[in-house]
């Protein structure tokens, strides 16, 4: 009794943890932690940062040592061997060269770069996480009030088979009423097929098998909070990874330039070694030590260096083109967003009025019906009216919460 007892726990546990509803963070998060591109980008901050901590070795020096015992004497003959030992040590030090400080800060330069790239990735990831969740929503929305809809038809052509028997509805009003509820049905199949489809999508991008059961939590989007345009911008300008690191990128290659032209300059090291040598059956040890200072210079190298230097100015131009052929790309695309925002919040206006306006008619169309003073065709196309106000209004709230996403994620939030 007490194994069933614990097998019985164990599965409710099971079932507790798999069919728990998501909500929009738990599936960005999910998203996050199973993206095989995002987990490439993380790897390679990681090596971007080991770059970084390995160029600051080029302002320390080299150390070594030596040690050595050695036999000498004729292998044949009865002379005495002579054997000796010696040990030392060294010390070098570049004191400069082409890009040894310079290629300190590309290093960081491009450890920042790598981890903008990886923050653009990321935005990118959620609002496609977010884009498949409001479509889920607003499907799932819409799947209820078609079934709202023909449980309704159900109604009415209940009712309606009724005063047809009793013979005060005619046989067309009835057939009228099952062709709406086809309607209805047909629409009903295609949004179904619309969320499946968006449940697939989003579980592919959490990482999980497409057709794995997938249950979210609805969110509210009646409300919008967002800065006016000139705002959004600004916050654009200063937060939007993508520029970021483009703006990086431009430092990256003004470095790489820097670096170019430092290869005219000469470079300079310094070292100290030291050294003891002894006999082990005696005699004098010999000790000895030295320093050195050596300046070098390229005289000529058949035209390379100049050839760098050339290469560098125009990855430069070519850094400083993307740049600003990107900020306008993100101007555009944050001007039409505001716009589309502008066009949806109308719209919403316009669909809550007709809505309003069509659940009244509605209401007015059924008592004129139920007295015959209208016909079904009257009724048929004050459901359809109501049923596309509903729709209208529903897709266009979702519509902008989609598009409020977006404009957070140019804003880099």
């Amino acid at each position: 009794m007490r194994k069933l007892f614990m097998l019985f726990f164990i599965l409710l546990f099971f079932h507790t943890v798999f069919s728990q509803s998501l909500s929009l963070e738990d599936c960005v998060d999910l998203a996050m932690s199973n993206n095989p591109d995002l987990q490439k980008s993380d790897y390679a901050v990681q090596q971007s940062r080991i770059s970084s901590k390995q160029a600051l070795s080029a302002l320390l020096p080299s150390v070594s040592a030596n040690a050595s015992a050695s036999n000498s004497g004729p292998l044949i003959s009865d002379a005495q061997e002579i054997w000796s030992q010696s040990y030392g040590g060294g010390v070098n030090q570049q004191f400069y060269y082409a890009g040894m400080y310079s290629g300190i800060s590309l290093a960081k330069e491009r450890q920042a770069s790598s981890e903008y790239s990886n923050a653009s990735l990321r935005d990118q990831i959620r609002a496609m996480v977010e884009r498949l969740y409001f479509q889920i929503l607003a499907a799932d929305t819409l799947v209820g009030v078609y079934q709202a809809n023909i449980r309704l038809q159900d109604e009415q052509i209940a009712k309606m088979k009724f005063m047809f028997d009793l013979g005060l509805k005619r046989e067309s009003d009835l057939l009228k009423s099952k062709v709406q509820r086809g309607t209805f049905e047909s629409q009903l199949i295609n949004e179904m097929e619309s969320l499946s489809s968006s449940k697939r999508a989003l579980n592919i991008v959490l990482g999980k098998r497409p057709n794995d059961a997938l249950d979210i939590l609805p969110i509210d989007v009646e409300q919008i909070s967002l800065p006016d345009y000139k705002t959004a911008y600004a916050i654009m300008l200063e937060n939007n990874p993508s520029i970021k690191q483009l703006v990086t990128q431009i430092t990256v290659q003004k470095t790489s330039l820097r670096i170019a032209k430092e290869a005219y300059l000469p470079s300079l090291s310094g070292s100290y070694s030291a050294s003891h040598r002894n006999n082990i059956y005696g005699g004098d040890a010999v000790r000895n030590d030295q320093i050195s200072l050596q300046l070098g210079i390229n005289l000529f190298d058949g035209f390379s260096k100049n050839m760098n230097v050339q290469k560098s100015k125009i990855s430069l131009d070519e850094a400083q083109l993307d740049y600003e052929a990107t900020l306008r790309d993100l101007e555009e695309t944050l001007s039409n967003q505001y716009q589309a925002l502008a066009t949806e919040n109308e719209l919403i206006t316009i669909h809550e009025t007709n809505l309003a306006s069509a659940r009244k008619d509605l209401e007015i169309v059924s008592e004129e019906y139920a007295s015959g003073l209208s016909t079904i065709l009257d009724l048929t196309d004050a459901q359809v009216s109501v049923l596309q106000s509903e729709t209208n209004l529903l897709r266009d709230l979702y519509t902008r919460k989609q598009i409020e996403s977006q404009i957070r994620v140019l804003m880099g939030e």
